[in-house]
């Protein structure tokens, strides 16, 4: 595991969030996120030459502000500083990324809303607020649609991938790269998981993902939306009962220390939209185009084998510190199979893409498995 500084507002010695964090609910916490995003916009707008001068120009500097909503230590948060790090070397230091996580700038719904406004140049999002700009989006998560992380590589980075980005373009989005946020399990204090049965009456925390509501609602849980920033605290307050994140997520954001079970459902895969407003895009040259492209590309990569790095070391820990199950995920994937049906009928034609490319290319991946 990466070693990190303990996030901003978490108790330094056990890595959760401190009393004061915790406190920062509601109307307070939105307050601080944009009395931080002001300052951070204040900051950029100040800068001489910075957004202003056109490439070619004698001073054709720039600083781009990049937001995310994951923890220090988070495959998302160390791949972002790489990124940022790369792109000013390669510059020398004429194109700088400045770069604030933890929801600093607002949720990532929040932060969508200000790329398509150009007051946030990026963000390396997530899938859920996505799917309200790219609704096909949503097909990423069908239940047991891919057999692993490397199987939805495969088919993200091909034709379905430059898809969404087509979408995601008329939209003021231009996508530099997919980054990978996992397949999901789920966590509760209530009760270990076996089966489907054991997950009905609980009330789960979901993102604001129609996709993920889905998938609960037909296991018979109640799903909750709510963001990511609130969950610790809603876990401790017992406002739900659990929530479903891989397990990289859930231990950045020390999830564990208010839930005693985990399965491994792996009941869906899901995508970090790298995406910069195309406001800020259209102003860039075609060289710091490409650069800014390669990076990102560069950057999800290292990010991807993190993940998979952390998932092994995580789930390691977890074996002795949690009651962790393997349920039958057949019995789950029948339990969910209305959820297709469902959404083939919102979006067919994505609908028989995505499931034809992850068909064509599941029997290589399902034989890596054995």
């Amino acid at each position: 595991m990466t070693p990190s500084s303990p996030a901003p507002g978490r108790d330094a010695a056990l890595g959760s969030p401190s009393p004061a964090a915790r406190s920062l609910t509601g109307p307070r916490r939105r307050l601080r996120r944009t009395l931080v995003a002001a300052a951070a916009v204040v900051g950029l707008v100040s800068l001489p030459a910075c957004g202003t001068a056109t490439p070619g120009s004698e001073d054709d500097s720039r600083r781009l502000l990049l937001g995310h909503g994951a923890a220090p230590g988070n495959p998302r948060s160390i791949a972002a500083e790489q990124f940022s790090e790369r792109v000013a070397e390669e510059t020398d230091q004429r194109l700088e990324v400045q770069v604030l996580g933890s929801e600093a700038l607002g949720s990532d719904s929040e932060m969508l809303l200000s790329v398509a406004s150009g007051t946030l140049d990026m963000s390396v999002n997530s899938q859920g607020p996505f799917t309200s700009i790219v609704p096909e989006a949503n097909l990423v998560g069908l239940p047991f649609l891919f057999e692993d992380s490397a199987h939805a590589y495969e088919v993200l980075d091909g034709e379905v991938g430059d898809a969404l980005a087509e979408k995601a373009e008329e939209r003021g989005y231009h996508v530099l790269a997919w980054w990978d946020n996992g397949t999901r399990d789920i966590t509760n204090s209530v009760r270990p998981i076996e089966s489907p049965e054991d997950v009905q009456g609980l009330k789960i925390r979901t993102p604001d993902d129609p996709m993920t509501i889905d998938i609960f609602e037909s296991l018979g849980a109640s799903p909750t939306p709510m963001d990511f920033g609130e969950l610790y605290l809603g876990l401790r307050q017992g406002a739900v009962d659990g929530q479903e994140n891989p397990v990289v997520n859930i231990h950045s954001s020390s999830l564990h220390e208010v839930q005693e079970h985990l399965a491994h459902t792996g009941h869906k895969y899901e995508l970090n939209p790298f995406v910069v407003s195309t406001q800020t895009w259209a102003t860039l040259s075609a060289e710091d185009q490409r650069l800014l492209t390669e990076q990102a590309r560069a950057a999800r990569d290292h990010q991807r084998e993190l993940m998979a790095e952390q998932t092994e070391e995580i789930n390691a820990e977890y074996a002795e510190t949690l009651e962790v199950t393997e349920p039958d995920r057949d019995a789950f994937r029948e339990a969910t199979r209305d959820v297709y049906a469902t959404w083939r009928e919102k979006h067919p034609d994505f609908y028989e893409q995505i499931t034809a490319a992850a068909d064509a290319t599941r029997d290589d991946h399902q034989e890596e498995d054995q």
